[in-house]
Protein backbone atom coordinates (compact mmCIF):
# COMPACT_ATOMS: atom_id res chain seq x y z
CA UNK A 1 0.00 0.00 0.00
CA UNK A 2 1.28 3.19 -0.92
CA UNK A 3 1.03 6.66 0.47
CA UNK A 4 -1.75 7.39 -1.87
CA UNK A 5 -4.06 4.48 -0.73
CA UNK A 6 -3.52 5.43 2.66
CA UNK A 7 -4.79 9.06 1.57
CA UNK A 8 -7.63 7.28 0.15
CA UNK A 9 -8.30 4.90 2.75
CA UNK A 10 -8.46 7.48 5.62
CA UNK A 11 -9.91 4.99 7.95
CA UNK A 12 -9.13 3.89 11.80
CA UNK A 13 -5.51 2.40 11.11
CA UNK A 14 -4.31 5.78 9.82
CA UNK A 15 -4.99 7.08 13.33
CA UNK A 16 -2.05 5.47 14.87
CA UNK A 17 -3.82 5.65 18.24
CA UNK A 18 -3.02 3.06 21.38
CA UNK A 19 -5.59 0.47 20.20
CA UNK A 20 -3.52 -0.05 17.24
CA UNK A 21 -0.47 1.39 18.37
CA UNK A 22 0.76 -0.89 21.03
CA UNK A 23 3.47 1.41 22.40
CA UNK A 24 1.42 2.82 24.43
CA UNK A 25 1.04 0.16 27.07
CA UNK A 26 4.71 0.30 27.55
CA UNK A 27 4.12 4.02 29.24
CA UNK A 28 0.88 2.78 31.17
CA UNK A 29 -1.20 4.92 28.55
CA UNK A 30 -4.75 4.08 28.92
CA UNK A 31 -5.90 1.61 25.93
CA UNK A 32 -8.53 3.78 24.63
CA UNK A 33 -10.88 2.72 21.70
CA UNK A 34 -10.07 4.17 18.72
CA UNK A 35 -11.61 7.92 17.66
CA UNK A 36 -13.43 7.66 14.69
CA UNK A 37 -12.22 10.71 11.56
CA UNK A 38 -15.19 12.75 12.59
CA UNK A 39 -14.63 12.26 16.04
CA UNK A 40 -10.86 13.63 15.91
CA UNK A 41 -11.49 16.43 12.66
CA UNK A 42 -15.19 17.63 14.08
CA UNK A 43 -15.35 17.54 17.44
CA UNK A 44 -11.59 17.17 18.88
CA UNK A 45 -10.87 17.17 22.05
CA UNK A 46 -8.24 16.78 24.79
CA UNK A 47 -8.17 13.31 25.14
CA UNK A 48 -9.06 11.84 22.06
CA UNK A 49 -5.54 14.32 20.29
CA UNK A 50 -3.45 13.25 23.83
CA UNK A 51 -4.39 9.37 22.80
CA UNK A 52 -3.63 9.78 19.09
CA UNK A 53 -0.42 11.65 19.35
CA UNK A 54 0.86 9.30 21.67
CA UNK A 55 0.07 6.23 18.89
CA UNK A 56 2.66 8.06 16.75
CA UNK A 57 4.76 6.79 18.85
CA UNK A 58 3.26 3.24 18.08
CA UNK A 59 3.40 4.09 14.41
CA UNK A 60 7.41 5.23 14.41
CA UNK A 61 8.10 1.82 16.71
CA UNK A 62 6.65 0.15 13.69
CA UNK A 63 9.45 1.18 11.30
CA UNK A 64 12.34 0.31 13.35
CA UNK A 65 12.94 -3.38 12.70
CA UNK A 66 13.21 -2.17 8.88
CA UNK A 67 15.76 0.60 9.34
CA UNK A 68 17.94 -1.83 11.53
CA UNK A 69 17.26 -4.81 9.03
CA UNK A 70 16.67 -4.34 5.63
CA UNK A 71 18.84 -1.27 6.01
CA UNK A 72 21.22 -3.61 7.82
CA UNK A 73 21.37 -5.98 4.64
CA UNK A 74 22.07 -3.21 2.28
CA UNK A 75 25.18 -1.78 4.64
CA UNK A 76 26.67 -5.58 4.80
CA UNK A 77 25.84 -5.23 8.68
CA UNK A 78 23.75 -8.62 9.13
CA UNK A 79 21.88 -11.17 6.92
CA UNK A 80 18.62 -12.66 7.38
CA UNK A 81 19.44 -16.22 6.19
CA UNK A 82 15.76 -17.33 7.11
CA UNK A 83 15.33 -20.72 4.73
CA UNK A 84 12.06 -20.48 4.84
CA UNK A 85 12.02 -16.83 2.88
CA UNK A 86 15.01 -17.09 0.48
CA UNK A 87 13.99 -13.25 -1.30
CA UNK A 88 16.21 -11.84 1.59
CA UNK A 89 19.01 -13.01 0.04
CA UNK A 90 17.84 -13.22 -3.90
CA UNK A 91 16.19 -10.08 -3.55
CA UNK A 92 18.14 -7.86 -1.18
CA UNK A 93 21.74 -9.30 -1.95
CA UNK A 94 21.56 -10.54 -5.77
CA UNK A 95 18.60 -8.29 -6.95
CA UNK A 96 17.29 -6.36 -9.05
CA UNK A 97 15.74 -4.20 -7.13
CA UNK A 98 12.23 -3.52 -9.10
CA UNK A 99 9.22 -1.15 -7.84
CA UNK A 100 6.95 -4.12 -7.48
CA UNK A 101 9.42 -6.84 -5.84
CA UNK A 102 10.39 -8.04 -2.41
CA UNK A 103 11.19 -5.71 0.45
CA UNK A 104 11.20 -2.54 -1.83
CA UNK A 105 8.41 -1.20 0.30
CA UNK A 106 11.34 -0.50 3.24
CA UNK A 107 8.56 1.63 5.44
CA UNK A 108 7.36 3.85 2.72
CA UNK A 109 4.26 2.44 3.42
CA UNK A 110 4.48 3.29 7.47
CA UNK A 111 5.75 6.49 7.08
CA UNK A 112 2.96 7.98 4.96
CA UNK A 113 0.55 6.42 7.07
CA UNK A 114 2.25 7.97 10.37
CA UNK A 115 2.57 11.52 8.23
CA UNK A 116 -1.36 11.13 7.48
CA UNK A 117 -1.82 10.77 11.28
CA UNK A 118 0.68 13.49 12.18
CA UNK A 119 -0.94 16.07 10.01
CA UNK A 120 -4.73 15.12 10.90
CA UNK A 121 -3.29 16.25 14.01
CA UNK A 122 -1.95 19.38 13.53
CA UNK A 123 -4.98 20.67 11.28
CA UNK A 124 -7.01 20.23 14.42
CA UNK A 125 -5.20 20.94 17.04
CA UNK A 126 -6.23 24.49 17.33
CA UNK A 127 -9.31 23.70 17.35
CA UNK A 128 -9.18 21.66 21.02
CA UNK A 129 -11.10 24.01 23.58
CA UNK A 130 -9.33 22.59 27.04
CA UNK A 131 -5.92 22.78 25.99
CA UNK A 132 -4.08 25.83 26.80
CA UNK A 133 -1.59 28.25 24.52
CA UNK A 134 0.98 26.23 25.65
CA UNK A 135 -0.48 22.64 25.73
CA UNK A 136 -0.97 23.40 21.63
CA UNK A 137 2.48 24.55 21.50
CA UNK A 138 3.73 21.04 22.61
CA UNK A 139 1.63 18.83 20.29
CA UNK A 140 2.73 21.05 17.41
CA UNK A 141 6.19 20.75 18.64
CA UNK A 142 5.87 16.66 18.98
CA UNK A 143 4.09 15.94 16.13
CA UNK A 144 6.48 18.17 13.58
CA UNK A 145 9.43 16.77 15.28
CA UNK A 146 8.34 12.94 14.33
CA UNK A 147 6.75 14.64 11.07
CA UNK A 148 10.61 15.35 9.92
CA UNK A 149 11.95 12.27 11.56
CA UNK A 150 9.42 10.31 9.07
CA UNK A 151 10.95 12.71 6.15
CA UNK A 152 14.23 11.70 7.04
CA UNK A 153 13.66 7.91 7.08
CA UNK A 154 12.92 8.20 3.65
CA UNK A 155 15.72 10.20 2.35
CA UNK A 156 17.90 7.84 3.35
CA UNK A 157 16.25 5.07 1.61
CA UNK A 158 14.98 6.82 -1.83
CA UNK A 159 18.30 9.29 -1.74
CA UNK A 160 18.28 10.77 -5.27
CA UNK A 161 14.65 9.22 -6.54
CA UNK A 162 13.22 12.13 -3.97
CA UNK A 163 10.08 11.55 -1.90
CA UNK A 164 6.41 12.86 -1.67
CA UNK A 165 6.56 15.88 0.95
CA UNK A 166 3.37 17.18 0.81
CA UNK A 167 -0.10 14.82 1.73
CA UNK A 168 -3.09 16.26 0.71
CA UNK A 169 -6.00 15.93 2.83
CA UNK A 170 -8.24 15.35 -0.33
CA UNK A 171 -8.33 11.28 -1.31
CA UNK A 172 -8.33 12.50 -5.09
CA UNK A 173 -5.73 14.39 -4.68
CA UNK A 174 -1.99 13.66 -5.31
CA UNK A 175 1.46 15.13 -3.06
CA UNK A 176 4.06 15.61 -5.55
CA UNK A 177 7.37 14.45 -5.93
CA UNK A 178 10.34 16.49 -4.76
CA UNK A 179 14.01 16.01 -5.27
CA UNK A 180 16.34 14.89 -2.31
CA UNK A 181 17.68 18.37 -1.86
CA UNK A 182 14.21 20.15 -1.81
CA UNK A 183 13.16 17.49 1.33
CA UNK A 184 16.36 18.01 2.80
CA UNK A 185 15.39 22.12 3.34
CA UNK A 186 11.79 21.47 3.92
CA UNK A 187 12.60 18.59 6.74
CA UNK A 188 15.36 20.95 8.05
CA UNK A 189 12.50 23.86 8.11
CA UNK A 190 10.07 21.72 9.68
CA UNK A 191 12.49 20.82 12.73
CA UNK A 192 12.82 24.11 13.29
CA UNK A 193 9.42 25.25 13.35
CA UNK A 194 9.21 22.09 16.33
CA UNK A 195 11.39 23.76 17.70
CA UNK A 196 9.88 27.74 18.24
CA UNK A 197 6.55 25.48 19.25
CA UNK A 198 8.58 23.41 22.14
CA UNK A 199 10.14 26.58 23.54
CA UNK A 200 6.75 28.02 23.27
CA UNK A 201 5.31 24.60 25.11
CA UNK A 202 5.54 25.14 28.80
CA UNK A 203 6.57 22.98 31.43
CA UNK A 204 4.75 19.59 30.79
CA UNK A 205 3.40 17.88 27.57
CA UNK A 206 -0.94 17.49 27.68
CA UNK A 207 0.04 13.42 26.65
CA UNK A 208 2.27 10.73 28.05
CA UNK A 209 5.48 9.20 26.26
CA UNK A 210 6.51 6.29 26.68
CA UNK A 211 9.32 5.12 29.13
CA UNK A 212 11.65 5.52 25.88
CA UNK A 213 11.71 8.93 27.04
CA UNK A 214 12.93 9.30 30.00
CA UNK A 215 15.16 12.46 31.08
CA UNK A 216 13.38 13.61 27.96
CA UNK A 217 9.59 13.12 28.50
CA UNK A 218 8.81 17.32 28.79
CA UNK A 219 8.75 20.74 26.21
CA UNK A 220 12.58 21.63 27.22
CA UNK A 221 14.10 18.20 27.36
CA UNK A 222 12.46 16.85 24.36
CA UNK A 223 13.59 20.06 22.41
CA UNK A 224 17.20 18.40 23.06
CA UNK A 225 15.96 15.88 20.77
CA UNK A 226 14.35 17.89 18.46
CA UNK A 227 17.67 19.03 17.91
CA UNK A 228 19.62 15.95 18.03
CA UNK A 229 17.66 14.86 15.32
CA UNK A 230 18.73 18.09 13.08
CA UNK A 231 21.62 17.48 13.52
CA UNK A 232 21.80 14.05 11.91
CA UNK A 233 19.67 15.51 8.92
CA UNK A 234 22.31 18.22 8.40
CA UNK A 235 25.52 15.76 8.75
CA UNK A 236 23.42 14.05 5.99
CA UNK A 237 23.50 16.76 4.08
CA UNK A 238 27.20 17.58 4.86
CA UNK A 239 26.29 21.20 6.23
CA UNK A 240 29.00 20.99 9.00
CA UNK A 241 28.63 24.36 10.65
CA UNK A 242 24.43 24.02 10.94
CA UNK A 243 25.16 20.66 12.58
CA UNK A 244 27.22 21.67 14.96
CA UNK A 245 25.10 24.78 15.66
CA UNK A 246 21.96 21.83 16.34
CA UNK A 247 24.71 19.66 18.45
CA UNK A 248 25.34 22.51 20.80
CA UNK A 249 21.64 22.77 21.55
CA UNK A 250 21.22 18.75 21.59
CA UNK A 251 21.70 16.35 24.89
CA UNK A 252 25.28 15.56 23.62
CA UNK A 253 27.71 14.88 26.11
CA UNK A 254 31.44 14.30 27.25
CA UNK A 255 30.79 14.53 30.66
CA UNK A 256 31.03 10.61 31.70
CA UNK A 257 32.31 8.13 29.28
CA UNK A 258 30.55 5.05 31.06
CA UNK A 259 27.81 2.96 28.88
CA UNK A 260 25.56 4.61 30.80
CA UNK A 261 26.12 8.11 29.42
CA UNK A 262 26.99 7.00 26.02
CA UNK A 263 23.98 5.19 26.17
CA UNK A 264 21.88 8.05 27.44
CA UNK A 265 19.13 8.87 24.43
CA UNK A 266 15.38 7.95 23.01
CA UNK A 267 14.32 4.90 22.68
CA UNK A 268 11.50 2.70 20.94
CA UNK A 269 10.26 0.54 23.80
CA UNK A 270 8.37 -3.26 23.67
CA UNK A 271 6.51 -5.52 26.48
CA UNK A 272 5.55 -8.50 26.45
CA UNK A 273 1.44 -7.66 27.13
CA UNK A 274 -1.25 -8.32 25.74
CA UNK A 275 -2.15 -5.95 22.81
CA UNK A 276 1.68 -4.31 22.85
CA UNK A 277 4.71 -5.56 20.21
CA UNK A 278 7.70 -7.64 21.32
CA UNK A 279 11.38 -6.37 19.78
CA UNK A 280 11.20 -7.67 15.82
CA UNK A 281 14.66 -7.55 15.86
CA UNK A 282 15.26 -10.32 18.45
CA UNK A 283 16.43 -13.72 17.13
CA UNK A 284 18.35 -15.65 20.04
CA UNK A 285 18.67 -18.82 18.60
CA UNK A 286 19.64 -17.75 15.62
CA UNK A 287 16.89 -18.82 13.19
CA UNK A 288 17.60 -15.67 10.75
CA UNK A 289 19.77 -12.94 11.41
CA UNK A 290 23.20 -13.20 11.09
CA UNK A 291 26.20 -10.97 11.65
CA UNK A 292 28.28 -10.35 8.49
CA UNK A 293 31.44 -12.78 9.64
CA UNK A 294 33.64 -9.85 9.09
CA UNK A 295 32.00 -7.67 11.05
CA UNK A 296 34.31 -9.68 14.23
CA UNK A 297 37.18 -9.94 12.38
CA UNK A 298 37.82 -6.62 10.45
CA UNK A 299 37.05 -5.32 14.66
CA UNK A 300 40.55 -3.35 15.35
CA UNK A 301 43.14 -4.99 17.98
CA UNK A 302 42.79 -3.51 21.56
CA UNK A 303 46.35 -3.26 23.57
CA UNK A 304 46.14 -6.60 24.79
CA UNK A 305 45.24 -8.37 21.34
CA UNK A 306 41.98 -8.33 21.70
CA UNK A 307 38.88 -6.60 19.54
CA UNK A 308 37.24 -3.57 19.88
CA UNK A 309 34.49 -4.18 22.44
CA UNK A 310 32.41 -2.68 20.34
CA UNK A 311 32.01 -5.94 18.21
CA UNK A 312 33.18 -8.47 20.68
CA UNK A 313 29.73 -6.62 23.02
CA UNK A 314 27.57 -6.89 20.34
CA UNK A 315 28.50 -10.28 18.62
CA UNK A 316 29.94 -13.66 19.15
CA UNK A 317 30.81 -16.73 17.48
CA UNK A 318 28.04 -18.82 18.04
CA UNK A 319 27.27 -22.93 17.69
CA UNK A 320 24.62 -22.22 15.12
CA UNK A 321 25.92 -21.98 11.68
CA UNK A 322 23.07 -20.57 9.29
CA UNK A 323 23.38 -20.94 5.50
CA UNK A 324 21.21 -20.84 2.29
CA UNK A 325 22.34 -19.83 -1.41
CA UNK A 326 26.20 -20.51 -0.73
CA UNK A 327 26.63 -18.34 2.02
CA UNK A 328 26.59 -18.66 5.69
CA UNK A 329 27.33 -16.99 8.86
CA UNK A 330 27.87 -18.26 12.68
CA UNK A 331 28.74 -14.66 13.81
CA UNK A 332 25.25 -14.27 16.16
CA UNK A 333 24.28 -10.31 17.14
CA UNK A 334 23.45 -9.49 21.00
CA UNK A 335 22.59 -6.48 20.24
CA UNK A 336 18.98 -7.15 21.59
CA UNK A 337 19.38 -9.77 23.99
CA UNK A 338 15.72 -10.08 24.72
CA UNK A 339 12.47 -9.56 23.08
CA UNK A 340 11.82 -6.32 25.07
CA UNK A 341 15.41 -4.84 24.88
CA UNK A 342 14.61 -1.01 23.29
CA UNK A 343 15.35 -0.17 19.81
CA UNK A 344 17.68 3.30 19.54
CA UNK A 345 16.19 6.79 18.21
CA UNK A 346 19.15 8.20 18.60
CA UNK A 347 21.54 7.96 21.38
CA UNK A 348 24.81 10.48 22.91
CA UNK A 349 27.08 8.14 21.25
CA UNK A 350 26.11 8.69 17.97
CA UNK A 351 26.00 12.81 18.70
CA UNK A 352 29.56 12.81 19.47
CA UNK A 353 30.75 11.01 16.19
CA UNK A 354 28.41 13.47 14.36
CA UNK A 355 30.45 15.80 16.33
CA UNK A 356 33.94 14.49 15.06
CA UNK A 357 32.22 13.98 11.12
CA UNK A 358 31.30 17.90 11.59
CA UNK A 359 34.12 19.25 12.97
CA UNK A 360 36.52 16.82 10.24
CA UNK A 361 34.54 18.68 7.72
CA UNK A 362 35.01 22.17 8.54
CA UNK A 363 39.07 21.18 9.23
CA UNK A 364 39.06 20.52 12.52
CA UNK A 365 40.96 17.82 13.61
CA UNK A 366 42.56 18.37 17.02
CA UNK A 367 38.59 18.49 17.81
CA UNK A 368 37.88 15.59 15.54
CA UNK A 369 40.43 13.57 16.80
CA UNK A 370 39.08 14.59 20.72
CA UNK A 371 35.99 13.40 20.09
CA UNK A 372 36.71 10.10 18.02
CA UNK A 373 39.83 8.88 20.89
CA UNK A 374 36.45 9.51 24.04
CA UNK A 375 34.62 7.04 21.80
CA UNK A 376 36.80 4.69 20.51
CA UNK A 377 38.72 4.50 24.09
CA UNK A 378 35.24 4.42 26.54
CA UNK A 379 33.35 2.44 24.18
CA UNK A 380 35.61 0.31 22.12
CA UNK A 381 38.91 0.13 24.39
CA UNK A 382 41.01 1.15 21.79
CA UNK A 383 44.38 3.09 21.99
CA UNK A 384 43.94 6.90 21.22
CA UNK A 385 44.75 8.18 18.02
CA UNK A 386 47.84 10.47 18.47
CA UNK A 387 47.11 14.09 18.65
CA UNK A 388 49.10 14.75 15.17
CA UNK A 389 47.27 11.79 13.91
CA UNK A 390 47.42 12.04 9.81
CA UNK A 391 46.08 9.79 8.61
CA UNK A 392 42.34 10.14 6.78
CA UNK A 393 39.95 10.81 9.55
CA UNK A 394 36.88 10.04 7.04
CA UNK A 395 38.03 6.24 7.57
CA UNK A 396 38.10 6.63 11.01
CA UNK A 397 35.09 8.19 12.09
CA UNK A 398 33.53 5.67 9.57
CA UNK A 399 34.78 2.86 11.50
CA UNK A 400 33.93 3.71 14.65
CA UNK A 401 30.28 4.51 13.15
CA UNK A 402 29.92 1.04 12.30
CA UNK A 403 31.28 -0.64 15.62
CA UNK A 404 29.24 1.99 17.75
CA UNK A 405 25.94 2.34 15.73
CA UNK A 406 25.76 -1.29 14.59
CA UNK A 407 22.72 -2.48 13.91
CA UNK A 408 20.45 0.07 15.27
CA UNK A 409 19.31 2.39 12.32
CA UNK A 410 20.96 0.82 9.13
CA UNK A 411 23.99 3.55 9.19
CA UNK A 412 26.81 1.81 7.44
CA UNK A 413 24.92 1.66 4.38
CA UNK A 414 23.55 5.33 4.16
CA UNK A 415 27.27 6.38 5.52
CA UNK A 416 29.01 4.32 2.81
CA UNK A 417 26.60 6.24 -0.03
CA UNK A 418 27.33 9.66 1.75
CA UNK A 419 31.31 8.93 1.30
CA UNK A 420 31.03 7.12 -1.79
CA UNK A 421 32.28 4.25 -0.45
CA UNK A 422 29.67 1.35 -0.89
CA UNK A 423 32.52 0.01 -3.45
CA UNK A 424 34.24 -1.13 -0.26
CA UNK A 425 31.18 -2.96 1.38
CA UNK A 426 31.84 -7.08 0.89
CA UNK A 427 29.96 -8.93 -0.86
CA UNK A 428 29.67 -12.53 0.46
CA UNK A 429 29.72 -13.59 -3.38
CA UNK A 430 30.63 -12.15 -7.25
CA UNK A 431 27.11 -12.60 -7.70
CA UNK A 432 25.89 -10.13 -4.96
CA UNK A 433 25.13 -6.33 -5.30
CA UNK A 434 25.49 -3.43 -3.42
CA UNK A 435 22.57 -0.87 -4.16
CA UNK A 436 22.60 2.72 -3.39
CA UNK A 437 19.04 3.19 -3.50
CA UNK A 438 15.77 1.93 -3.25
CA UNK A 439 13.43 1.82 -5.82
CA UNK A 440 9.50 4.29 -5.50
CA UNK A 441 7.13 1.35 -4.64
CA UNK A 442 4.91 -0.05 -7.52
CA UNK A 443 1.41 1.40 -6.63
CA UNK A 444 2.81 4.64 -6.34
CA UNK A 445 4.28 4.64 -9.94
CA UNK A 446 1.39 2.77 -11.44
CA UNK A 447 -0.96 5.79 -9.75
CA UNK A 448 1.45 8.74 -11.21
CA UNK A 449 1.14 7.03 -15.14
CA UNK A 450 1.22 10.96 -16.50
CA UNK A 451 3.93 11.71 -14.86
CA UNK A 452 6.04 8.79 -13.84
CA UNK A 453 8.42 9.52 -10.64
CA UNK A 454 12.13 8.52 -11.86
CA UNK A 455 12.39 6.80 -9.13
CA UNK A 456 9.94 4.03 -10.91
CA UNK A 457 13.26 2.15 -12.06
CA UNK A 458 14.82 -1.19 -11.36
CA UNK A 459 17.92 -0.85 -9.22
CA UNK A 460 20.72 -2.70 -10.80
CA UNK A 461 23.34 -2.10 -8.24
CA UNK A 462 27.26 -2.67 -8.32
Amino acid sequence: MTAIRHRRTRALTLLAVCATAAACNAADIGNFNSPNTSQLEGSPNASTINTTVAGLLGGARAGAGTWASTLGIFGREIMNLDGAEPRNVLALLIGPLEPGGFGVDVGWTNSYRNLRTAYTILDVVDKVPNYSAAQRSGVKGFVKTFIAQEYVNQIRVRDTFGLVFDVPKDPTEQGAFITREEAYTRTAALFDEARTDLAAAGTAFPFTLTTGFTGFNTPTTFLRVNRALKARLEIYRGRWADALTALNESFLSTASGTAASLNTGVFHVYITASGDATNPLFDPAPRAIVAVPEFLTEARLRADGSRDLRATSKAVVGTVLLATQGISSNVRPTVYPTNVTPVPIIRNEELILMRAEANIGLGNRAAAIADLNFVRTNAGGLPPLAADFSGDLITEVLYDRRYSLFFEYGHRWVDARRYNRLGELRKQLPTHRVFPLVPIPVDECNQRSSAVPRGCVNVAGN
